[in-house]
């Protein structure tokens, strides 16, 4: 039974994951590598697939050597999918990174004045 519920936990969270990372990506890669190499599917499959390499590569190596071969690994991913450099590929992942602060930030945002409002 414990061994079936952390493997339905881990593919949710496979799947959770690659559902809220894929829009950011995406749209970080049709900025810098263009629509016809940054395809949408690609960004869900950099998803489902950095996951998983970040859970064996952490559950292997972990410290400091596992988060690097984790961040070495992903941007391996982006640049093989949307088939563009290093540069590139380090270029996409900051701008996503950066996309979905800013997004979570502002709905955080708009959310929790809503809730506050919403009080009263």
């Amino acid at each position: 039974m414990g061994n079936s519920l952390s493997l339905i936990v881990t593919v949710i969270r496979v799947v959770v994951g690659s559902i809220v990372t894929a829009p950011f990506l995406w749209i970080a890669g049709r900025w810098i590598v263009g629509g016809k190499k940054a395809q949408f599917s690609d960004a869900v499959w950099i998803g489902i697939a950095g996951t998983v390499l970040n859970a064996v590569i952490g559950s292997v190596l972990g410290g400091s050597v596992g988060s690097l071969a984790q961040l070495v690994a992903y941007l391996y991913l982006v640049k093989t999918y949307y088939e563009t450099g290093w540069g590139n590929a380090i270029i996409v992942s900051i701008l996503a990174v950066i996309l979905m602060y800013v997004v979570l930030v502002g709905l955080g945002m708009v959310l929790g004045i809503s809730l506050g409002m919403g009080a009263f």
